[in-house]
């Protein structure tokens, strides 16, 4: 009765959305075994036409041995050519109907992946948007009481040469929010596209600023608020100028309406700028919707000094461009379930002494434990590996509940441009060998507080453009690296140039830390946080 008060349409659609949608999916977390058989019968059936489940003999199939007896473990590469040539040819090769649109996102080879989005898709999409809205708003009182601010990107940011869109997931994801959530939103029509990061946050910072109401803040890496915080805070008086209508020619198109009391409010804030932060800016914020885990758990200690000390900061999921992985079904704990009745999930424990281990099932996790994924999905995603290791965190009814550790080995992810160790290989092997150097030590750290990338290099004598020329290596090789350094949520490469013997000395930290001295493997990309051995007494 108390959130009927403050948006009838939307508690009206919720309360629906329990009966139609939470109280069947929970329903399901008493029986996971049950619910992933049918899953998995499901997507064979549609899918036994395609000529991916003609060739695997999808319609011979009944049971998870046999399909895991005839299909392979494979990665995005080992589909590529069928997902290529079903859109340019119109071919049902991996899915019984063609893609409406793809959703693009960086690759290991440094071309992009672009993963078929089908109208059941986009139903399964609307339908994990309602369960988590309704989460939400069960929780957290009054969360949707004022405006909503969801920074994503554009659903479609272009065309492949058959003609289909691609587009980002994030901008997917908020066109599949409930009507009542989305016409509560600042950004509407998403952020606008265009080459000027800058003029995207500054419109963004305008359209906040001007809403004291916000109560909910959401957006999937806690980077792009601490963003758009320092944007605020560094052009506090320019953005004032544009919300009260100035002259310049930018102004125009970023200005919004704003009362009189709140510009008030907002110039008597001036004197503080360098450091505001979302309590004095928006009280009532009741919500942060973001990724907590993996890397980005490093900043949200950080985000959280930041807010209205009731704000809760909700755990968004696992979630990818390939795979709505989760559904957060308690967001006051951040308890996420795995959408069990959408995608079929395999899981090999994360276990250094055994390699190639057998996958278990869904209903087979345990707690404490560490898994890397595979997933089955309806969209011709047939035993994929995601790369990605998730936790076991504990059980809702029988259903395990997880949340994401991080990538899988030699892959960073500081703010969504997920770098590879081999990208960095190469990118440092070419702009060295283009100068006649070589280095046979180096190790790029990602530090996830600064935001930045820094190469260890141990060399007598280093090009002191090194650092441009790498980026633009990086760029061209991980569209996701380029995207993430124009906006400046990446700051510039630093090179850190290492004494001489640098080398052995890590290699010697690494042996008396545990790892044997004829196995010894240089990992060249790592997480700052993680690394214990200090590269900055060795530096030059």
């Amino acid at each position: 009765m108390f959130r009927s008060l403050y948006d009838p349409v939307l508690s009206l659609s919720l309360m629906l959305t329990k009966y139609r949608d939470w109280n069947p999916f929970i329903a399901q977390t008493h029986c996971p075994e049950r619910a992933q058989q049918a899953v998995l019968r499901d997507i064979l059936r549609h899918q036994a036409g395609t000529a991916f489940g003609r060739t695997h003999r999808f319609g011979m199939l009944r049971t998870y041995e046999e399909f895991a007896r005839e299909v392979p473990i494979c990665t995005y590469e080992d589909l590529r050519s069928a997902i290529e040539a079903q859109e340019k040819n119109r071919e049902l090769l991996l899915t019984s109907s063609p893609p409406l649109l793809f959703t693009q996102t960086s690759g290991t080879t440094g071309v992009p992946k672009h993963i078929p989005i089908l109208k059941a898709t986009v139903r399964a999409i609307r339908r994990y948007q309602r369960l988590f809205a309704y989460a939400q708003w069960q929780g957290v009182p009054a969360i949707y009481q004022g405006s909503v601010l969801v920074i994503n990107g554009q659903t479609i940011e272009g065309r492949l040469p058959g003609g289909t869109p691609f587009g980002s997931m994030s901008g997917l994801m908020f066109d599949c929010l409930p009507g009542a959530i989305r016409r509560k939103s600042l950004l509407r029509d998403g952020v606008p596209a265009g080459s000027d990061y800058r003029q995207r946050y500054r419109n963004m910072a305008v359209r906040a600023l001007a809403d004291p109401s916000l109560s909910v803040l959401a957006t999937p890496n806690p980077s792009t608020i601490l963003k758009l915080l320092a944007v605020i805070r560094s052009e506090y008086s320019t953005l004032l100028e544009l919300l009260a209508g100035g002259s310049q020619s930018d102004v125009r198109s970023l200005s919004c309406p704003v009362s009189s009391v709140r510009l008030s409010q907002l110039q008597a804030l001036v004197g503080q700028a360098a450091g505001l932060d979302c309590a004095t800016l928006w009280p009532n914020l009741r919500a942060v919707v973001t990724w907590t885990g993996g890397n980005c758990a490093v900043l949200i200690a950080g985000l959280r000094a930041l807010l209205p000390p009731r704000t809760r900061v909700i755990e968004m999921g696992y979630l990818s461009s390939e795979c709505l992985g989760t559904v957060n079904v308690d967001v006051l704990n951040n308890r996420c379930v795995p959408t069990l009745e959408e995608n079929f999930f395999e899981f090999v424990e994360v276990d250094d002494d055994a390699p190639g281990a057998e996958p278990v099932l869904l209903h087979h996790l345990q707690e404490g434990r560490n898994y890397a994924v595979i997933v089955t999905t309806r969209n011709g995603l047939y035993r994929y590996a995601m790369n990605d290791i998730i936790e076991v965190t504990g059980f809702f009814n029988r259903t395990p509940t997880i949340r994401f550790i991080q990538k899988g080995k030699g892959v960073t992810n500081i703010t969504g441009e997920k770098l590879y160790e081999h990208q960095v290989t190469e990118a440092v092997g070419q702009v060295l060998n283009a100068r006649g150097l070589s280095s046979e030590f180096f190790v790029m750290l990602a530090d996830v507080e600064d935001s930045r990338y820094t190469l260890c290099l141990e060399h007598i004598a280093l090009p002191v453009e090194l650092e441009g020329l790498l980026e633009e290596r990086l760029s061209a090789m991980n569209i996701e690296f380029k995207a993430k350094r124009a906006s400046g949520r990446l700051q510039p490469i630093r090179v850190l140039q290492l004494r001489p013997g640098t080398g052995d000395a890590y290699r010697q930290h690494c042996v008396s830390k545990g790892q044997r001295e004829a196995q010894f493997k240089l990992i060249r990309l790592q997480y700052a946080h993680e690394c214990t051995f200090d590269f900055g007494q060795y530096g030059r």
